[in-house]
């Protein structure tokens, strides 16, 4: 009984890291069967519901090399079995997973695709590849410590770059940036929340541009200090808090980091190297950075 009722809660706290669903509709979900997927014969990681073998194919294709890139990008292997379930259609998806039928790709335990990629096939590729960088990291910190340490702009900021712009096909970046500029943004937490966590709405945003936003901020940091990245997402990965393991990396705190992405926007030219600020302030002995290797 005990057993039961843990379960229960940590299916209720991956619930909660899913934009716009509701806990019980997706703890609900997350105990229907998966007995009657098949797995494809172009890759058996990839299991088809029947009638979503057309989805299924370019999925099973694209397998092998979406998890190549993820563990290149997140610099570990996967820490247990990938497998990707391809639903029917929408409304079966909505069923396995709690999520909005218009949603295109969930990890609930499971890692889901929607038969409704069927309508936006150039799409199957980068949502895949987005999905897995959740599973990626759920498998190595688990359901509780996916949540509680990671906020949720790291999340899919991470997917999105990954994936090459999975999940914010629907706004560009130049939109992201005015939005940013016109005060209409997210707000880079430190750290994650097991039951409390923050979406898009809220900050009033709408997915496509919460992901946007996410992506080029975590891209940014990446860009402009790719060893201090390196150096965040592996602490990351062995469980270190978000907080203390970017301060480590970067030698300086999300906030500020955020202000000179700011900055740059603002600026409109070329991008600025964050590394050559961060040793510039060294050299002021305003940061120290020991034993950093570039």
């Amino acid at each position: 009984m005990i057993r039961r009722l843990l379960y229960v809660v940590m299916v209720l706290a991956l619930a909660g890291s899913v934009s716009g669903c509701g806990l019980v509709r997706s703890s609900i979900a997350s105990l229907k069967s998966t007995a009657d997927f098949v797995p494809m014969a172009a890759d058996a990681r990839a299991l088809a519901e029947p009638g979503s073998e057309d989805v299924a194919v370019i999925a099973a294709k694209e397998l092998s090399g979406a998890i190549a890139t993820v563990e290149r990008e997140q610099y570990r292997p996967f820490a247990g079995p990938v497998r990707v379930y391809v639903t029917r259609d929408e409304e079966s998806f909505a069923a396995f997973t709690g999520v909005a039928k218009e949603v295109r790709g969930a990890v609930i335990l499971k890692l889901f695709l929607s038969g409704g990629l069927r309508k936006e096939p150039d799409r199957i590729k980068r949502i895949l590849a987005h999905e897995l960088s959740h599973l990626h990291l759920g498998q190595r910190l688990g359901i509780y410590g996916y949540n509680a340490s990671l906020p949720s702009w790291f999340q899919e900021g991470l997917a999105v770059i990954v994936s090459s712009g999975g999940g914010a096909e629907k706004m560009s970046e130049a939109g992201a940036a005015k939005a940013i500029l016109q005060g209409k943004s997210l707000i880079p937490e430190d750290t994650g929340s097991f039951f409390f966590k923050k979406f898009a709405a809220s900050y009033g945003l709408k997915p496509p541009m919460f992901y946007r936003q996410s992506g080029m901020f975590v891209s940014y940091l990446r860009r402009h200090d790719e060893a201090g990245f390196r150096t965040l997402l592996l602490a990351v990965e062995e469980g270190r808090g978000l907080r203390e393991s970017f301060k480590n990396a970067y030698g300086m705190g999300i906030e500020e980091a955020w202000q000179q992405f700011i900055k740059q926007l603002k600026q409109g030219g070329p991008r600025r190297n964050m590394a050559r600020n961060i040793e510039t302030r060294n050299r002021s002995g305003k940061i120290a950075q020991k034993g950093r290797k570039r």
